[in-house]
Parts: C-alpha cells; sequence; structure tokens
C-alpha cells in the first residue's frame, strides 16, 4: 500500500529501510523522502516503521485506517491538482 503519496512510498519501502537500520520518522524522510512534501503520511508512516520493527506484523485494523487514511490523502492531493 502507499504509505507516502507524494514521493510514491510504499509499506514495503518503509519496511526494507527499517530493516537497513531506520528507526525514525526523520530516518524515513532523509532515506526516502517521505513526509518531507505535504506531511500527511507522518502518522502512517511510523505506524509502518513501528510494526516493521515489531516483527513485521501489523493489525489489520491498523492497515485499514491507513489505507484510509492515503486514500483520503490521495483524492486531497488529487483535487488541489
Amino acid at each position: 500500500m502507499y504509505v507516502c503519496v507524494c514521493h510514491a512510498v510504499t509499506d514495503r519501502d518503509i519496511t526494507r529501510a527499517a530493516a537497513n537500520g531506520a528507526r525514525t520518522v526523520r530516518d524515513l524522510r532523509d532515506t526516502l523522502g517521505v513526509t518531507s512534501s505535504c506531511g500527511r503520511c507522518a502518522q502512517c508512516a511510523h505506524a509502518c516503521l513501528k510494526a516493521a520493527h515489531a516483527g513485521h506484523a501489523q493489525p489489520v485494523s491498523l492497515l485499514r485506517r491507513a489505507e484510509e487514511a492515503i486514500t483520503e490523502s490521495a483524492q486531497r492531493v488529487l483535487a488541489a491538482a
């Protein structure tokens, strides 16, 4: 799923970044660009990073909330364009 629409960053990208040493959202911003544009992805990126460090297990409800947030953000970005 896309976490950062502005930089086309997915949850898998965040999982890989965590495996490569990313510990904070700031680390994700430095390596992937997450939160460096509109910032709407910060909460979801943090949740994905936390889940990656907890053994890659994300609760289904967290995924659903994240997908809803991303869809809403994408709609806002498209509406503003």
